[in-house]
């Protein structure tokens, strides 16, 4: 639904969130609470006007994460048609499209679709509330009906709760009316507002789901708690997709699911003798079977969303080999994820999971347990820099493919140990090391996933023989593709080759040893 009134001066804003963007070089402020615009202290000379006012009724959508929600942005899908606000600013798109989308991509081309994109192309936009956006400008007017200062208010309204935006803009030659104004606002209550998430000033109840979280550590506490603390953390950020894998809403639950039990089985491992090895051992024999039952469904899903980049690496007389491989692979995941829809949904599943949570509230104490968390991530992240870094020397272009996917899993282990301390550290000084060593594990990642997929596509070949046309189209198909697969792979090892020098060299390593030998430092 979409109207349009004229509200001629302010109306009183009652119970409103009241939220302020200022100058690009000022903070936006907000108050919180009963408003009216009779409540600004400004001069008699002065005053507030509205211009024509436009209002949008629809679902609010959003994905899982928060995508837009922390970008304050405010996706509407309206009768005939999607718009895409942005709270801070006032700015506004709008693009036709009828409901029953869910992914960016199946959008038509369109400024809404285009933007949506870039957000988020792998998630879907889920329905979260019904709600009503106005918008319209404001003007405040001096005593020759002059208009000093320009104002875009956008109101979201959910139920009885509501918010109010202003993106205030000073016109040239009014600077001194302009910082009046904003005066008038900070005496009125307001307060710096950073932006990010609105969905309480709305009365949403919806945590702000987190893939990663920031486990809150106590580096004094004995590393055996804290350790116990962040597999507890992942194991529920894991629980959290389960109801999204199970409907299959979009392929990132599953990914952030499998990520989630991955980590906390290389914390039990990295964590050696912090845990007692039986509940250490049992616990990774646990996770590690849960994980198996996604296994496929997971490479499947890779598979279909490279599919777009599998048709730009052959020959376009070859595409109809393509078209056979990925008819296989669709139908193979329809069936393979109604397997993990009925595991998940099952008592065994329920069984297994309930006992690891179980197990994780009754662990034995290793004997390395009591040692304080801060000293125990400064050792262990350096010993393990050491052991990467030391490999990483020796890879030249001769050396084996095995060592150079060993130098991976020694990066993911070490990525996964320092985001699990990052709190504890200056983060101007580990989060560049940790963007360094992730830019490493993008390109030892591609190598890795050449070698990976020319394999797989080689079993595949041999595990669907065909007849006639379609068995020659796709051996033909399958075969260039791993042809061109390993080109790529030598390239990608080219790059692993030259990122080394960087990771491995004496200025990386003067900068961990200054970071992790500096008790003071943390």
């Amino acid at each position: 639904m979409e109207s349009k009134r004229s509200t001629g001066l302010l109306d009183p804003f009652c119970g409103l969130v009241i939220l302020l963007r200022m100058l690009p070089e000022d903070k936006p402020l907000c108050r919180i609470g009963a408003w009216t615009a009779g409540a600004l202290k400004m001069p008699r000379s002065e005053k507030l006007e509205s211009g024509e006012s436009q209002a949008y009724a629809g679902t609010l959508l959003d994905t899982f994460d928060g995508h837009l929600r922390r970008a304050g942005k405010a996706l509407l899908q309206c009768a005939g048609y999607v718009a895409l606000f942005d709270l801070s600013s006032g700015s506004f798109q709008k693009q036709a499209v009828a409901r029953g989308w869910t992914f960016a991509g199946t959008l038509p081309d369109g400024a809404v679709g285009r933007q949506l994109m870039r957000i988020s192309a792998l998630r879907a936009f889920l329905p979260v509330a019904e709600v009503v956006v106005e918008q319209c400008r404001v003007a405040v007017l001096d005593e020759l009906e002059k208009t000093v200062v320009r104002a875009r208010a956008t109101t979201v309204r959910c139920g009885e709760a509501s918010a109010i935006w202003l993106a205030v803009m000073a016109m040239r030659g009014y600077a001194k009316e302009y910082e009046r104004f904003v005066q008038a606002l900070v005496h009125a209550g307001f307060d710096a507002y950073s932006g990010g998430d609105y969905f309480p000033a709305l009365g949403i109840k919806r945590p702000m789901y987190e893939a990663k979280p920031a486990v809150p550590l106590d580096r004094n506490a004995p590393v055996f708690e804290s350790a116990v603390l962040i597999a507890r953390t992942f194991i529920e950020v894991a629980r959290c997709n389960e109801a999204g894998m199970a409907t299959d809403l979009d392929t990132e639950f599953l990914h952030d699911y499998r990520v989630s039990l991955r980590r906390t089985r290389s914390l039990l491992s990295l964590f050696r003798n912090v845990v007692d090895g039986e509940d250490s051992c049992w616990l990774k024999s646990a996770l590690a079977g849960i994980m198996k039952q996604t296994n496929r469904l997971r490479d499947l899903d890779v598979y279909l969303l490279g599919r777009a980049g599998y048709y730009k690496l052959v020959p376009e007389s070859m595409h109809g080999g393509l078209d056979i491989m990925f008819d296989v692979f669709v139908q193979e995941r329809q069936d393979v994820f109604e397997q993990v829809a009925e595991f998940l949904r099952g008592k065994e599943y329920q069984r297994q999971i309930e006992a690891v949570l179980a197990r994780l509230q009754d662990l034995e104490m290793g004997r390395c347990g009591m040692e304080p968390t801060g000293r125990f991530a400064r050792r262990l992240i350096l010993k393990r820099y050491k052991k990467a870094a030391s490999l990483a020397r020796s890879i030249d272009d001769g050396t084996p493919d095995a060592r150079v996917h060993e130098l991976r899993i020694e990066c993911k282990k070490m990525r996964y140990l320092m985001e699990f301390f990052l709190p504890l550290f200056p983060q101007k000084k580990i989060k560049p090391l940790v963007k360094s060593l992730k830019s490493l594990q993008d390109v030892l990642g591609r190598f890795n996933d050449y070698s990976v997929q020319r394999e797989a596509l080689a079993a595949f070949a041999e595990a669907h023989p065909m007849r006639g046309r379609k068995g020659i189209k796709l051996a033909e198909c399958v075969g260039a593709l791993v042809a061109t697969l390993y080109q790529l792979q030598l390239k990608a090892r080219g790059e692993v080759v030259a990122c080394l020098d960087g990771f491995a060299g004496a200025e990386t390593q003067r900068s961990f040893e200054q970071m992790l030998s500096n008790k003071d430092s943390e």
